[in-house]
């Protein structure tokens, strides 16, 4: 499951990191399975118009525990009709209890060892796992579709299963749908036909595989077919968007063939079909040989130029070997499903664009997962207390389990890390894994040990925090890294330094066990520069306090992009002649794009006339993601110069629109005052955009603005019908500091409001923004919408969201309990005044 394209949880505003852990959260443990759920067979109808799903599951169970008398399936507000066991005979009742969520089935007469053949008819409307879209008034373009998503634990809404990842089983799926429709299931296609009431499509997947990987999709698709030796790879997407198969996905076939010879083991299913559908709500899903995406991965041609959907792709596409082929055992174990996939994305990029894009592709993860570790929360990747399984699936468990991926590559060297994947997914095929799995293969598949590394990076939250200092003679340097995050969380670690004098570079590696450490190199001439860890084999952060003349050196002669990019962000901070001169160099001339943007920024730091000058020069780099840090880090100069050059900019536009978008937030940064006008009508008029990209570029620069004038163009994007989904969770987002700019009840009151109708919204990110929001404003009437959406919201992002608004909205609203419970009294006594005007309103309007 990708979330890179979905929201982020937004830093906690003025505090550090609080506890992972919410009150209620309880340690989860792997569940019993008295009977074992072994094969599944649907035969389903769809009922567009009232949106159910009914039919007849047949199931398989084999007794596992000798003693039980109930077989257990889950099953989520079904009706349920004839439920029979099959007999010799035929067809027989079976005595059950039902209570809405689990099903048990009495087999206490199966014997040891034995099974027995369920059959089932029901009817559920779901209220998650599967989903039914259509065209209404916001949206009259929406295509009508079937899709289901499953993870974590929704399969349960639309069909009897064991619904635990570590519970795997054969499946077959037939549906029928109407005429002109595609339905899509994993496995192999083995009937297709017309049938009364439409077309009859059945699926079979002969290799086990769990509940959250079951599919369907069905609608009206554009088709396309390629193939890997001799391996089906097909396309599906909505009609009429046919022509972006090739530049979106067309480039499946190679990941395919490189994943498979890295890992040394072929792509395990029978076939890869993508399918796009309408308004998913995740980046993408792994179902077993049937990835879902959604809309945004098809990209037109202006967003091919710096839109990367070849990460995306590439996750996906990995997880059908880390998660579907070998598969956590329980979620708590979950990053060996998500972290393996992410740091897929980055070998991928390695294969195709070199070493630099691989290392700065895990830069960008580590600023993600340091975001969330510095100012939302830190917890170990493996976290056993959690209310909901969609709590894990967040920055530790994806983007910090790439990173530790790529340490222990680093540890082990390319040839024993690749072979240990190899082994592992060998020993382990078809089955559940746990982290200790990982571990145990590793080691015994290269006679390394590795337990202190899973201990201190997996078991542990945290990460190192390095500073480099360091001091040079003529013969030798003495190089100081300290280790700044606590004597209580020291990391050892092996560390690489390149020192660099006239003659060239010598590499050492530095042993670190303690707080700080210093050694003694010898160098072979006066050391001009000293290069830390130009591999990240300890991702974390990295302060280098050494001299601007070794940031220069290292910034003009690293070997590597890092170790240069690593020395722009350290110069950023030298506000002097030389740092500014050798960072214009840099952004006029680096061959590589990372150093290039990393310049950028660094320079927008400086914000002097020659920085200035230095970015200037740079809007036409040719490489959009260049441009894209030259416009943000114009926006840093307030003064009138930097507006009339992005205002120039916006003007003539670019060919990205993601630098477009750069464009009118840097433009709201400056806080220019012709910036309001030009932003408003962008945030109403520039419409069709890959995403909306650029509205949503305009409503961040309405925010950066920091005037409350800017506050009445947000509201009336939100006020829109046709705002699009992502266009309302950027000006949600864009809303969330409005209490720093606007000091008005009365206003703050109205951007409540109007944000709490955005409730109803189905992309749960734009739910997830609005909690945010009404914990930053600080109202006690924020507690009202934010424990329902705790309590009753279906999306368990949402609700984790919105229970961590609820402890930081007390925290803000710090006081005694007898003062809480006083503004509870007041915001219901609100709230029934608000009812009654209501309800005399509508008594007046029919006459009463």
């Amino acid at each position: 499951m990708h979330r890179r394209h979905t929201c982020l949880h937004a830093a906690r505003a003025g505090r550090g990191p609080a506890p992972f852990r919410l009150a209620g959260d309880e340690p989860r443990w792997s569940r019993a399975r008295a009977f074992s759920l072994d094969d599944l067979a649907l035969e389903l109808t769809l009922d567009l118009d009232a949106r159910t799903v009914g039919g007849e599951a047949r199931l398989t169970v084999r007794r596992v525990d000798p003693e039980a008398r109930w077989a257990e399936l889950d099953a989520i507000d079904f009706t349920l009709g004839a439920l029979e066991q099959e007999t010799a005979s035929g067809w027989g009742e079976v005595a059950y209890e039902y209570d809405g969520e689990v099903l048990r089935v009495d087999l206490g007469h199966v014997p040891d060892g034995g099974s027995a053949r369920l059959r089932i008819a029901y009817r559920a409307r779901p209220r998650r796992g599967l989903y039914f879209t259509a065209p209404d008034e916001a949206r009259p373009d929406r295509p009508v579709q079937v899709w289901s998503q499953c993870q974590d634990q929704d399969g349960r809404h639309w069909f009897p299963c064991q619904d635990h990842p570590g519970q795997r089983m054969t499946t077959a799926l037939a549906v029928v749908v109407p005429a002109g429709w595609f339905a899509l299931s994993n496995g192999v296609l083995t009937e297709r036909g017309d049938v009364e009431g439409g077309t009859r499509f059945a699926w079979v997947q002969d290799e086990p595989h769990p509940a959250y990987l079951v599919t369907l999709a069905a609608g009206e698709f554009d088709e396309a077919h390629a193939e890997m030796g001799g391996l089906p790879v097909d396309y599906y997407v909505p009609k009429g968007r046919g022509e972006a198969i090739e530049r979106s996905l067309g480039r499946t076939p190679e990941m395919i063939r490189v994943f498979a010879e890295r890992l040394a083991t072929p792509f395990p299913w029978a076939k890869y079909a993508q399918v796009v559908v309408a308004e998913f709500i995740f980046g993408g899903m792994e179902n077993t040989s049937a990835t879902t995406l959604f809309e945004r991965a098809l990209l037109d041609e202006r967003a091919a130029l710096d839109v990367d959907m070849d990460a995306l792709v590439a996750h996906e596409l990995a997880h059908q070997w880390f998660g579907d082929l070998v598969t956590c055992r329980e979620w708590t174990h979950a990053w060996l499903n998500e972290g393996f996939a992410t740091y897929m994305e980055h070998v991928w990029k390695e294969h195709d664009e070199g070493r630099d894009a691989y290392l700065y592709g895990l830069e960008l993860d580590l600023e993600t997962y340091l975001g969330e570790a510095d100012g939302r929360y830190r917890r170990a990747i493996v976290e056993r207390h959690w209310d909901t399984p969609i709590d894990l699936f967040d920055r530790h468990l994806y983007q910090k389990g790439g990173l530790f991926l790529h340490v222990v590559r680093e540890t082990l060297g390319d040839l024993a890390f690749w072979r240990g994947l190899t082994f592992y997914l060998e020993r382990h095929r078809g089955g559940s894994v746990e982290t200790r799995d990982l571990l145990r293969a590793l080691e015994d598949s290269t006679g390394r040990s590795l337990e202190e590394t899973f201990h201190q990076w997996v078991e542990r939250a945290g990460h190192p925090a390095l500073e480099v200092s360091a001091k040079v003679e003529d013969a030798a340097v003495d190089v100081t890294i300290a280790q700044k995050q606590g004597a209580d969380a020291l990391f050892h670690l092996r560390v690489p330094v390149i020192v660099l004098t006239a003659s060239g570079a010598t590499r050492h590696v530095v042993e670190l066990a303690r707080a700080t450490e210093t050694v003694r190199l010898a160098t072979d001439g006066r050391a001009e520069a000293v290069i830390v860890d130009p591999e990240m084999v300890a991702p974390g952060t990295l302060e280098l306090a050494l001299p601007v003349p070794m940031l220069v050196a290292a910034l003009e002669r690293g070997a590597g992009g890092r170790a240069r990019w690593c020395a722009a962000r350290a110069l950023a901070r030298k506000n002097e002649p030389r740092a500014e001169a050798a960072l214009a160099k840099a952004l006029a001339g680096d061959a590589c794009w990372a150093v290039r943007v990393e310049a950028a920024k660094a320079l927008g730091e400086h914000r002097t006339d020659g920085a200035f000058a230095a970015l200037a020069a740079a809007e036409g780099d040719a490489d959009p993601r260049v441009r894209r840090a030259v416009a943000r880090a114009l926006g840093a100069f307030r003064e009138a110069r930097a507006a009339e050059r992005l205002l120039a900019w916006i003007e003539r536009g670019d060919r990205s629109y993601l630098v477009e978008a750069a464009a009118r937030a840097a433009l709201g940064a400056t806080r220019d005052r012709r910036a309001r006008d030009v932003l408003a009508r962008s945030l109403a008029d520039d419409r069709g955009s890959w995403g909306e990209v650029v509205r949503a570029g305009a409503a961040e620069g309405l925010a950066k603005l920091r005037d409350p004038a800017a506050v009445e163009p947000l509201l009336a994007a939100l006020a829109d019908l046709t705002t699009e989904a992502t266009v309302r969770r950027a000006v949600v987002a864009a809303l969330t500091d409005v209490r720093e700019v606007v000091a008005d009840r009365a206003v703050l009151r109205q951007v409540r409001e109007v944000a709490e109708e955005q409730l109803g919204e189905h992309d749960p990110n734009v739910r997830i923004a609005v909690a945010r929001l009404l914990a930053s404003i600080g109202h006690t009437e924020g507690f009202g919408p934010l424990r329902r959406m705790a309590e009753r919201d279906l999306d368990g992002r949402v609700r984790r969201a919105a229970r961590e608004s609820v402890r930081d909205l007390s925290a803000r609203l710090e006081g005694p309990p007898e003062l809480a419970a006083l503004r509870d009294e007041v915001e219901a006594l609100r709230r029934e005044v608000v009812e009654l005007r209501a309800a005399v309103a509508t008594a007046r309007a029919n006459g009463a």
